[in-house]
């Protein structure tokens, strides 16, 4: 019944050939610099993944010496992780004595396994492509060591006892992404001042009450009890990843008490904004269900925070965000994820800033620009107008924001090209809100139709409105 992290092949990777296969915590570390990149399916198993790889090397190396990021793509010396040898038994995922990430009380009762894979329906929960029957479908241990490193950054509250990560509500992680897994662990080996306790040498790990949360706690504390059950014969397939495995089908999932009282956490990975009256949160995905155009413009705002945090290193490397939504902070929704390139000089991200903002102030005010010019000193609203703009902007947002990495760098013109992704659009609302052939339905529609965000260069659109105020002449 043993299956140990370090050997047993359960990370999934992409190799620099573009051959895939699976490999252990200590191939994974010394053959970076041969692997491309993290190759799960889901994007909250690459970046748990990564996080856990990180914790690793912080762990067997502490601090990253100065020569660290002179060579980004080199492979990790072996000699690095002796102490992955020397702690064999903290990575034992199965057995009677210690376990990776787990523990438990003589009380606990076991529960489906399937509560470690957020995608896994459990308990009543309705899906319409994937069904599961508690206690016939079952993880493969691949699939629940990754649920376990899922735990720390993905964790949402799951009622009294059972609180959310470290990070609360699951945020947005941002991540500098290289060519390589070794560049790319690189690009977050920063320097540290209290390293801390990892999990998986102290699973029982309780968050300090004040203070700073030190790094490798916060990256690997659990906000479950967990212990699995032992693989059952025959083998089947996994609900997970579809391979044929002996399954573990059921598993502790037990509460850890009230974490209300939390010392202070800077995630390193995580994009924070101030609000106007000083307090200090992290950005979150949104909830696109709630409001058809909620997250339309969440992909400025995130690009917007990048840059004012400083998190594009430099011209050569691209930034990995993956965002993961939920309703009431419990209930799943969905993972998204996009890479970003960012070709610019930093004397150049102040005037992205600029650019950002000014796109967000011009999308809030399309509402206004379509109202009637005889309605906009009235009280009469058009209440008609901002459900018709909630429908097109997720489309026009989503078109735009696959050129995010060229608009931040590009010039005034590439702003005005996306503020014409507007017009198609605009074109078709104005057909459903001034129908008729009248003069006046005729000139309204070329009204709306016209409208979109103005992305000029101030000069000239200050120019255009002081010739509108003084009429021909």
């Amino acid at each position: 019944m043993n299956y140990n992290l370090l050997e047993e092949p359960w990370i999934p990777v992409l190799m620099m050939d573009g051959n895939y296969c699976r490999v252990g915590i200590k191939d994974a570390l010394t053959q970076a610099g041969r692997i491309r990149q993290i190759a799960a399916t889901n994007p909250m198993d690459r970046v748990a993944v990564l996080r856990f790889l990180l914790a690793l090397l912080y762990w067997c190396k502490g601090n990253p010496p100065d020569c660290a990021q002179s060579a980004l793509g080199d492979t990790f010396p072996p000699d690095w992780f002796w102490k992955l040898d020397d702690n064999q038994d903290c990575f034992n995922l199965l057995g009677d004595g210690r376990r990776f990430y787990q523990y438990r009380k003589s009380a606990d009762k076991s529960i489906t396994a399937n509560y470690l894979i957020h995608e896994v329906p459990t308990g009543t929960n309705k899906w319409h492509f994937r069904h599961s029957t508690e206690g016939v479908e079952g993880l493969c241990p691949a699939c629940c060591a990754m649920g376990l490193v899922r735990l720390p950054s993905f964790a949402t509250s799951g009622g009294r006892g059972k609180p959310p990560g470290v990070n609360w509500k699951p945020p947005i992680y941002v991540i500098p992404v290289g060519a390589s897994l070794a560049e790319t662990l690189r690009l977050s080996w920063r320097r540290a001042s209290d390293l801390g306790t990892p999990a998986w040498e102290k699973p029982d790990l309780q968050l300090p009450k004040t203070g700073q949360v030190p790094l490798l706690t916060g990256l690997t504390w659990l906000p479950r009890r967990v212990w699995l059950s032992n693989p059952e014969e025959p083998e089947t397939t996994c609900i997970s990843c579809g391979c044929s495995k002996r399954l573990i089908r059921r598993s502790v999932f037990g509460t850890i008490g009230s974490t209300k009282k939390r010392g202070v956490w800077r995630d390193p990975h995580v994009l924070y904004a101030t609000s106007s009256k000083g307090e200090v949160t992290s950005l979150h995905a949104s909830d696109a269900l709630g409001t058809s155009d909620s997250a339309a413009g969440q992909w400025a705002r995130i690009t917007a925070g990048m840059l004012q945090s400083n998190v594009v290193g430099n011209d050569r490397t691209s930034v990995w965000i993956v965002g993961f939504s939920t309703v009431q902070n419990d209930k799943y929704l969905e993972a998204m994820e996009r890479t970003v390139s960012f070709p610019m000089s930093p004397s150049e991200i102040q005037k992205s800033i600029e650019k950002i903002e000014r796109w967000q102030k011009e999308g809030s005010a399309l509402a206004r620009k379509i109202q009637p010019r005889s309605d906009k000193k009235s009280s009469r609203k058009h209440v008609e107008i901002p459900p018709m703009l909630a429908a097109i902007r997720p489309y026009v947002e989503g078109s735009v924001s696959s050129k995010a990495g060229e608009l931040i760098a590009g010039t005034d013109v590439a702003w005005q090209q996306a503020a014409e992704e507007y017009r198609p659009m605009m074109a078709m609302i104005a057909k459903s809100l001034s129908p008729g052939f009248t003069t006046a339905a005729v000139e309204r529609r070329r009204q709306i139709a016209r409208v979109a965000p103005d992305m000029r260069p101030k000069t000239e659109a200050a120019k255009k409105q002081s010739r509108k105020k003084g009429g021909d002449k």
